[in-house]
Parts: structure tokens; C-alpha cells; sequence
């Protein structure tokens, strides 16, 4: 009896742990360690950072707020080729380089193990990659970008698994080419 149960919940578990949800589009969307939880434990409610774009096209800011619940962003972005969209927006895992190249921010921040295909879901943001920002909430044209949202699976608490402080903010246009970076910082000065 007692091995019996054990089975039985060893495959529970291992059902559990390969437990895969279906998108609107009807494909398999969740990552292999499940779907992202919502963050409710940032530090510090509020705290600011800020990711500023200066390039000779692309100039504006995305800034990222710690709420109750995840971050809350807003991007204001000019400079967006109007031709080139519409374009992807993303947290990627690194800093932008010392030289401003934008592919040394490595791939997309994917905490639950996910990978970008198929494309998110966005009627499921839970089952995408932490970091495919448009994926859940839109992709955006150009040239003039002002847009805000909360994101519940991003944190500003680095023990979290979705955690964007210090990290790339990349967009890319319709070919997928990334034509702006700018690298995630905490703000000097705090509201």
C-alpha cells in the first residue's frame, strides 16, 4: 500500500512538473518550470529604474516601478522608424555592452525555460517568457511611443526569478534585427 502511494504521487508530481497549457492558438505555451507566478515581494514599493535611450535615432526612456503586484512600465520613446515596424520590445539578460553593441544583451529574459516558440500568447501572459514584453502586451510602431502597463511577472527583487534590474531593454524591428538597446538602472533619485 505504502509503495502504491508513493507511485501514485511521484506521478502527480511528475505530471505536475511537465504540466504544459494550451494558448488561444491551440500550441503548447508553458515553460518547463510552469508558468510565471505573479511577484508580490519587491523591496521597495515605488523604487524607480530606468533604462535611457540616446542613440542618433532612438531616444527616450523606459522606466520600471516596483508596485504591490510586479512593475508597472512606461515606455516614451521617439525615433522609431515608422517603416520598420512594428516593433518587438523585450528584457534580454544583459547589460547593453561598454561599446553599445545591443547583441551583447544575450536572449530574452526566460526564467520559467519557455523559449520564444510559439510565439506568446498574449490572452495567457503567464506562459510566456518573463522578458517578451510585446509578446503580452503589444507589440508598438514607430516613430513616437507612449505607452504604459503592469507586467505582474516582472520583479525588482533580485532572489526572484523575473528579476530585470541591470538587465537589456531591446527593441526589434519587423526583420527581428535589434536597432535599440539601452541597459536597465536604478534611478539616482527616488520619488
Amino acid at each position: 500500500m505504502y509503495i502504491l502511494s508513493l507511485v501514485s504521487l511521484l506521478g502527480a508530481a511528475a505530471t505536475f512538473a511537465n504540466c504544459q497549457t494550451s494558448g488561444g492558438n491551440g500550441t503548447v505555451v508553458t515553460g518547463k518550470l510552469g508558468d510565471a507566478r505573479p511577484v508580490k515581494n519587491n523591496p521597495v514599493i515605488g523604487e524607480v529604474w530606468v533604462a535611457t535611450f540616446n542613440s542618433t535615432t532612438v531616444k527616450g526612456t523606459v522606466t520600471a516601478i516596483a508596485s504591490n503586484v510586479g512593475v508597472n512600465y512606461t515606455i516614451d520613446i521617439t525615433g522609431l522608424p515608422a517603416e520598420k515596424g512594428p516593433y518587438k520590445y523585450h528584457v534580454h539578460l544583459k547589460p547593453v555592452g561598454a561599446d553599445g553593441n545591443c547583441a551583447d544583451t544575450g536572449t530574452h529574459l526566460d526564467s520559467y525555460v519557455r523559449g520564444d516558440s510559439p510565439p506568446c500568447d498574449s490572452t495567457a501572459p503567464q506562459t510566456c517568457e518573463v522578458g517578451d514584453l510585446s509578446g503580452k502586451y503589444g507589440t508598438v510602431t514607430g516613430p513616437t511611443v507612449l505607452k504604459s502597463f503592469n507586467d505582474p511577472y516582472s520583479a525588482l527583487n533580485i532572489i526572484m526569478l523575473g528579476y530585470i534590474g541591470n538587465r537589456g531593454i531591446v527593441f526589434h524591428d519587423s526583420s527581428s534585427a535589434r536597432i535599440a538597446c539601452a541597459t536597465l538602472l536604478k534611478a539616482e533619485k527616488q520619488p
